[in-house]
């Protein structure tokens, strides 16, 4: 049960790592950020979505609210390096960030609930982010190698 609740958080945690540092090469840190603290309106959500939770009045305005104001945020950013338009590739990369984000913070609610020993969880948890981590890693570089490779041989 440890093995699979760790692997499980992981997965969404590497999930969340990987998109915003996809996001991250072509978007600005600042609207990556602003975009990234959506994950905490789409919880809700995301609850009503998979479990069949209700959601309240109050949080259908706050969560609204705080779109919004993201998107005022993140539109009025002043960002000309990347593109004028209101999203770009990296903006929705940052999104998928929350969204994997929101699927951890709720996954992890039944994890502690189901696997009492939290350090150990998070243990698991963190070992399968750096297993992860060094495979993605990994393949960019062979990847890399290999691009460089069939460029010289080219040329």
């Amino acid at each position: 049960l440890l093995i699979r609740w760790g692997c499980e958080l992981g997965l969404w945690m590497f999930l969340g790592f990987a998109f915003q540092t996809i996001g991250l090469q072509y978007t600005t840190a600042q609207k990556s950020g602003f975009l990234l603290y959506l994950n905490v309106k789409f919880v809700p959500f995301l609850a009503y979505l998979l479990l069949g939770r209700s959601i309240t009045l109050p949080t259908y305005l706050f969560a609204f609210t705080a779109f919004v104001g993201t998107g005022l945020l993140v539109c009025g950013s002043g960002d000309t390096t990347t593109t004028k338009d209101f999203l770009n590739i990296g903006d929705v990369w940052s999104i998928a960030a929350a969204a994997v984000s929101a699927m951890y913070i709720l996954r992890l609610e039944a994890a502690a609930i189901a696997v009492p020993n939290a350090i150990t969880l998070n243990a698991v948890c963190l070992w399968f982010v750096t297993f992860a981590s060094f495979l993605w890693t990994l393949s960019t570089i062979l990847i890399q190698q290999r691009e460089g490779e069939q460029r010289s041989n080219t040329t």
